[in-house]
Parts: structure tokens; C-alpha cells; sequence
């Protein structure tokens, strides 16, 4: 029977190996220690805006975040409810020593699936990088295998600094992987430095919490995963601090005592989760920085502080601490790290993530250049989909930058690569008014039922839901609203005019339209009221009016990209030679070379590649 190993069990690992395991392939977890799978090294939270969004898609496709999150969380928030249906994203706080036991019980319940404790220390072929037979490990013995994923995490020749203290380390107490490390760079692939970094933990009773920002959580929670029933945990609330001009004063006098300015630190850190000693030197103008106040777990009485990770030494970790209004007794429990590991050129995947060159292996999570669990997440469900399909010899599941988050982000470590940790963001969706984090089930449910790794129970209940969906769909497009329709008094109470009758559509199209309008008409149509397991009626109506109220521009977005969706279809032989090609100027010829696009939409993406340049390409491929 053919087998697949996954190093690695952070939360790339774990979605590689239970969809693996989902799907009905021998499957095995290696791990340095199976207490740390589904460990938290960071802030102790699931999902975000653009983040909840790739959740939600793992979930759809049958993936275990989601359903994690909702077992273990202690404080639920949608983030931009505000600002409409298609950027809110759920977040959630995690029990993160709940979430780590509940990640290894769900592992080790799943059918076909093993673990095992070990470090891997290099991968075996028959012959060069090809026929793979298994993995190495540090004991001497070989685990066999016919495919594996690689989600090493920051554990790749791992370093965590602390002011001029160097660890080689995987993350704090943990050791590093140098080993396979080492083979990686060997066998040529390109690879770069980049860094990560944590805050403090701080213990629970040495804060005032009297005198912090309460941030309470929705009430009542809604669950990530579209097939959760409820929130088991209790709920408790967070709470907002901010910097002062002491806090500002202390970083700026000691920065170059930090592994990050005094020199200390090689790698590259994320663009978008800065330490406390780059917010205060990149952003000068601003007076102060927010940070959120959150609990580790109900187990324990750690307080993380997102929003201050530092390298600084731990004395002035705690100097910087106190000067937070309510944290002047403050005791630091675990002084905040930078952290830098190898990762590797993403322009070296495929669009399925296997790895150019070595036969058998995928890359997924912080070794491709991402940061975040929903990041690695996302390409570990990816990254098993697709070795166990390589394993029965089918086409790759790739998803199209319109169907998911998840396509987004794997379309552009693949096209356009990364030179600094790469964080989703919705702004990187140039088709987000399609892509709402709430209608993922639906939307997805096709590639769902391609994957197989739903239970039927599961893959009917999705079905169930959209089925519904499209009827009440058709429903409004067929009922007409007149006024002396059922429907005529509630349009009158909105301040609509008719003169003549209309659709509840192109009703419901009306701004006038508010959320109790549209409760009162759709609860005169067939079925609405019905319980559905999953459905949620509120949640539904917002998705409803969303989805006729924006169609004109989804229409519209479609039209544009509808030649660059045509090109996503041209796949580029494998067998072409792009240097030898007549026409194509060098500078576009060096970056066709670098990136190795599999089709012309791949092409197009490519930072400096013109239309015209890809027009040629076009023709030149069909005289090949």
C-alpha cells in the first residue's frame, strides 16, 4: 500500500496528514514531540480578516482548524462586520493548551493515520532525487514512503535571539533541525533567512485589569466550521492597552541591545506584524501602538500581549512592560524572541506544491516563506490533496485565484515568490466580492466532493445547504411584489414606491431594504423558517441580500478577468525552452527562466511580464 509521511506537527502537519488520512492513504505524522503538536508559539489565536477566510475554505474541503477552533475557543469576534459580507473574517482565541491535546486526539482517532516521534534527518531516493523510498531519521532508521510533506516550520537551522543571545533552537526549548536542513541546501535549492518573532507572557494576577479597555466577545459565539453544533468552552473577554511615551523612550534608548537593531538578526521579518522596536522607528508620527491583552487558556494563568513582539533583552522586556498603564507590578513569565529559519524559494513548486526537481516531495508552511497558522494551514490541505494524488496517479486539485484565499495565496508564492514572510490579506483577492468567508461551503463544494475526504453525513449537509440556498434564490426571482401582494405593506413601510410590481429581487436590491424588511418578506416564502441543521437565518439573509446587491459588480469584475481566467487554461509544455524562443526580450525572457510558469495566467502575473510578451508567448506555444 502506498504511504505518505508529514514532517512536522504545527498546523501545516496537521492538515497535511489528516486529509491525507481522510482520503484513504496509509498516512504517518513525524514530529520531534508529539506533546507539542498543534502547539501555539505564537499569539494563541485562529483567523482574522483574509486569515478566517482560508479557515473556512480548509473546512469546507474537510479539513480540522476549523473544527478545532470551535472545540477549544474562549473569546469569538467577527473583525469588519461593519464593512460588509465579503471582507469580515471570524476570529477566535484559543485554549492553546486544549487546542494542542484536542489536535492530538483528533490525529490519533483518525482512521488510517499514524504518529511518530522522531526527527527527520534526510530524505532517501533510489536513484539521485528520484523514485523516493523514504526518510532518514536521526536514530539511524528509515521510514518508508512513497510521497511526503515537508512542514518544518522555523525548525530549519532554527535561531531564536534574545538581545545578543543566539539559540539554536526550533522555537523556545525546542531544538532545531539542521540535518535535513543541510540536505535541502544541498540538493541546490534556493534558500534565504527569514524571521519571526513573539511578545511577552505575562502572569494573570500581576495586572490591573480595572484599568484596561474591555473587549468582549460576540454574544452568542459563531463557530468556524460549517459542521460544529455549538461553542463548548466558556467565553471570556480580552482587553486593549496602549504604549506610552515611556514605553517609546525605553525602546528607542535600548535598540542596540535588540537582536534586531543591534545587528544580530540576518533574516527578513513580516511586513505586516512588526516588532514594537520597528513600530516605534518606522512610524514616528504615531503617538502610540495598541495591544490586545489575551488569555493563554482557562488552564493557566498566562497573558499574552499581541501586539509587542520584541528581542529585546528580558530586563528591558520588563522595563518596556511596566510602562503600560495597569502593568506597572507586571511579572514576565516567558520573555518575548526573534526567531530566523531557513525557507526556500517558493518559484521553486509547482502550482501543486510538489518541489521542482525532487520526485515525491511537497513543501508546506513557514518553509515556502509564509507566516501564520492559517497561511501554513491552508497550503498543508493543499499539500496532502495533492500528494495523495500524485500517489493514484490523478491531476493536482489546484484552486483558481476566483474560487479561494487559498488559491490566491499558492498562485502567488508560485508566480511571483516572496522575499519577506508572506501574510494573507484581502486586499491580494482581486476577486474577494466572490470570495465571503460564510458561503466557502458552497462555493467549494464541487472541489469538496473531487477531494472525497467528507464524511457522506458531511458532504450532504453541504449539498443540503447549497440546494437551499439555490431555491431561495429562485424563489425571489420569482415572486412579484405588488401592492396588494403579502409582500406590498412591508415594501410600503420601507418607503418603496410602486408603481408597478417588481421581484422580491430586485426588491430586496432596494436600499430601503433594511435586515427587518427582508426577515418580514422572507419569512412569507416556502421553507425559509424550516430547521436545517447549519443554517443559520440571519446569517443566510445577509448572505442573500449581499449576493443580489453586489451582482452587478461581480458581473462586471468577471468580464475584465475573463481573458486572464481564459489563460489560466494554456498550460506551457514542460518541454519548452524559453531561452531558445525568438521574440521575447531578455529581460522577460530571465524572469520566464526564474519562474517557471505552467500556464500563460501564471505568466501574466509575473511582476514585469507585458500583455504583448504574453500574447507572444501564446503564439509561440501553439508553433511548438
Amino acid at each position: 500500500m502506498k504511504h505518505v509521511v508529514v514532517i512536522g506537527g504545527g498546523h501545516a502537519g496537521i492538515e497535511a496528514a489528516y486529509i491525507a488520512a481522510r482520503m484513504g492513504m496509509a498516512t504517518t505524522l513525524l514530529t520531534m514531540n508529539l506533546d507539542q503538536i498543534g502547539q501555539m508559539s505564537c499569539n494563541p489565536s485562529i483567523g482574522g480578516v483574509g486569515k478566517g477566510h482560508m479557515v473556512r475554505e480548509l473546512d469546507a474541503l474537510g479539513g480540522a482548524m476549523g473544527r478545532l477552533i470551535d472545540a477549544t475557543g474562549i473569546h469569538f469576534r467577527i473583525l469588519n462586520e461593519s464593512r460588509g459580507v465579503a471582507v469580515r473574517g471570524p476570529r477566535a482565541q484559543a485554549d492553546k493548551v486544549k487546542y494542542r491535546i484536542a489536535a492530538r486526539r483528533l490525529l490519533e482517532r483518525t482512521e488510517y493515520l499514524k504518529l511518530r516521534q522522531g526527527t527527520a534527518a534526510c530524505l532517501r531516493w533510489r536513484t539521485g532525487t528520484r523514485d523516493l523510498t523514504g526518510v532518514e531519521l536521526l536514530d539511524g532508521s528509515l521510514l518508508s514512503c512513497d510521497a511526503v510533506v515537508i512542514t518544518s516550520g522555523t525548525f530549519l537551522n532554527g535561531r531564536v535571539l534574545i538581545g545578543d543571545r543566539r539559540l539554536e533552537a526550533g522555537r523556545a526549548g525546542e531544538p532545531a533541525s539542521t540535518h535535513l536542513a543541510e540536505q535541502l541546501r544541498a540538493l541546490g535549492l534556493r534558500h534565504r533567512r527569514l524571521k519571526t518573532g513573539t511578545s511577552p507572557r505575562l502572569a494573570r494576577a500581576s495586572i490591573d485589569f480595572d484599568r484596561l479597555q474591555v473587549q468582549p466577545g460576540d454574544d452568542p459565539p459563531r463557530p468556524f466550521s460549517f459542521f460544529s453544533e455549538g461553542i463548548p468552552q466558556p467565553q471570556v473577554p480580552c482587553h486593549i492597552v496602549h504604549t506610552t511615551p515611556e514605553t517609546e523612550s525605553i525602546v528607542r534608548e535600548n535598540l542596540s541591545r535588540s537582536s534586531l537593531y543591534g545587528g544580530h538578526i540576518e533574516g527578513i521579518g513580516p511586513r505586516y506584524c512588526p516588532s514594537i522596536e520597528d513600530k516605534f522607528v518606522k512610524f514616528p508620527d504615531k503617538g502610540r501602538h495598541q495591544i490586545f491583552v489575551e488569555p493563554e487558556s482557562l488552564e493557566t494563568e498566562e497573558i499574552y500581549l499581541a501586539g509587542l513582539s520584541t528581542s529585546m533583552p528580558p530586563d528591558i522586556q520588563l522595563r518596556m512592560v511596566r510602562t503600560l498603564p495597569g502593568f506597572e507590578g507586571a511579572e514576565i513569565l516567558r520573555p518575548g524572541y526573534a526567531i530566523e529559519y531557513d525557507s526556500f524559494d517558493p518559484l521553486q513548486l509547482h502550482r501543486d506544491l510538489s518541489v521542482e526537481g525532487l520526485d515525491g516531495v511537497w513543501f508546506a508552511g513557514q518553509i515556502n516563506g509564509t507566516t501564520g497558522y492559517e497561511e501554513a494551514a491552508g497550503q498543508g490541505l493543499l499539500a496532502g490533496i495533492n500528494a495523495v494524488r500524485w500517489l493514484r496517479e490523478r491531476d493536482p486539485v489546484v484552486l483558481g485565484r476566483d474560487q479561494a484565499y487559498i488559491g490566491v495565496m499558492i498562485d502567488d508564492l508560485v508566480t511571483k515568490g516572496t522575499d519577506e514572510p508572506y501574510r494573507m490579506l484581502t486586499a491580494r483577492a482581486e476577486h474577494r466580492l466572490g470570495l465571503a468567508c460564510d458561503l466557502a461551503d458552497s462555493r467549494l463544494l464541487a472541489v469538496a466532493r473531487e477531494v472525497g475526504a467528507l464524511t457522506p453525513a458531511e458532504l450532504s449537509r453541504a449539498e443540503a445547504k447549497a440546494a437551499r440556498r439555490e431555491r431561495i434564490q429562485a424563489q425571489c426571482g420569482e415572486a412579484w411584489v405588488t401592492q396588494t401582494s403579502p409582500f406590498g405593506p412591508i415594501a410600503a413601510g420601507a418607503g418603496v414606491r410602486m408603481e408597478a410590481g417588481m421581484t422580491l429581487s430586485d426588491l430586496f436590491r432596494r436600499q430601503q431594504i433594511g435586515t427587518g424588511e427582508a426577515d418580514a418578506c422572507l419569512a412569507l416564502l416556502e421553507g425559509w423558517e424550516e430547521e436545517q441543521p447549519g443554517w443559520d437565518p440571519s446569517a443566510e439573509r445577509d448572505l442573500l441580500l449581499f449576493d443580489l446587491r453586489y451582482a452587478p459588480y461581480r458581473d462586471r469584475e468577471a468580464k475584465l478577468l475573463e481573458g486572464h481566467r481564459a489563460w489560466d487554461h494554456v498550460r506551457i509544455p514542460s518541454d519548452l525552452r524559453v531561452e531558445q524562443l525568438r521574440g521575447i526580450s531578455r529581460e522577460i525572457m530571465e524572469k520566464l527562466v526564474l519562474h517557471r510558469p505552467e500556464t500563460l495566467g501564471q505568466a501574466s502575473r509575473i511582476p514585469g511580464v507585458t500583455p504583448a510578451a504574453v500574447t507572444l508567448l501564446h503564439l509561440l506555444i501553439h508553433r511548438f
